[in-house]
């Protein structure tokens, strides 16, 4: 009896897929648009799972957490380079925990009295860039391995990957602080088009969007074409947005029941580092995205229409 109850669910799963099947060919015939974006889309999360990207954003959020208080803490020091004292006011502390949510208390102003022992450029400085690289050299690693590179390394067409890895924290930090700091400026003004707590929301999304698209663009070992970065980076901001506000969402009413049983005091912690967690994942997404649009322009196989691209 229950073998044949076990032949009838596979008979059933099979008759499903079929018409499943069956209704998606319809549906592409009428709809040719349509059917050409799901067939992208279908590769995108087919090479996603090929690839382990799971398994890989695990990595790349571990090595990160050991590098976010270097990356911090240069981040600081140059803000307080270009703001001086308004590098640590209020309104930019809501902007950095609107960027990026579940910071455990005290991290940030940590963070802030280990910048302000940091002095004029020298050794710390080198130090701090050799322990910000080890999350950017994971995250290059891992972009290797969705553009192909971890088997064919030949195929790769730029050189000098560590100064590249440098540069990428160099010129990503300050072109981070330069357009923070100049919108944060800008919105304090009295003729400000919109203000400061606009700006609060505004900017950061603004800034996800810039730095996701450059991180796609220059960080790969291939050279990548802006719109593929910049629609991989739409992709990767639009999906971290949602996922911040329905992990909020279900933080809020999980926080004193489930996450405080689990972990008690640690809870925020926790809650911060399986963010970061998922942010890897999505930050991953986006790369197969961009990864996808390459391979299609250079082996010319399925195309999307122009209006897509």
């Amino acid at each position: 009896m229950v073998k044949a109850g076990m032949q009838w669910l596979e008979q059933s799963r099979i008759l499903l897929q079929q018409q499943i099947s069956a209704a998606w060919k319809q549906l592409c015939h009428m709809l040719p648009l349509v059917g050409k974006v799901g067939a992208f889309v279908w590769e995108v999360l087919r090479k996603y799972h090929q690839d382990d990207c799971f398994t890989y954003a695990a990595s790349v959020s571990f090595f990160l957490t050991i590098s976010i208080i270097p990356l911090a803490t240069l981040f600081f020091r140059l803000m307080a380079m270009m703001l001086g004292s308004g590098a640590y006011s209020q309104s930019l502390y809501r902007g950095i925990l609107e960027m990026y949510p579940y910071v455990p208390q005290g991290f940030i102003q940590d963070t802030i009295v280990h910048s302000r022992k940091i002095g004029s450029i020298g050794i710390s400085w080198a130090v701090l860039f050799i322990g910000a690289h080890w999350g950017v050299n994971q995250v290059d690693r891992s972009l290797s391995h969705i553009f192909g590179l971890r088997v064919k390394p030949h195929h790769q067409t730029r050189k000098f990957n560590f100064i590249r890895r440098l540069g990428v924290v160099m010129l990503a930090l300050l072109f981070l602080v330069i357009l923070l700091s100049a919108g944060f400026e800008w919105s304090l003004r009295r003729h400000a088009l919109f203000p400061p707590s606009l700006a609060i929301t505004v900017l950061p999304a603004l800034l996800g969007q810039i730095l996701v698209t450059l991180i796609l663009q220059h960080l790969p070992r291939r050279h990548v074409r802006f719109r593929h970065a910049f629609l991989g980076a739409f992709v990767a901001t639009s999906l971290w947005w949602l996922a911040k506000w329905g992990f909020g969402i279900y933080y809020a009413h999980a926080k004193d029941m489930t996450w405080g049983i689990l972990y008690g005091s640690l809870s925020s912690l926790m809650a911060a580092l399986v963010f970061l967690y998922y942010s890897c994942c999505i930050f991953l997404l986006g790369a197969e995205v961009t990864a996808a649009f390459y391979r299609h322009e250079t082996t010319g196989s399925l195309r999307l229409p122009r209006t897509a691209k």
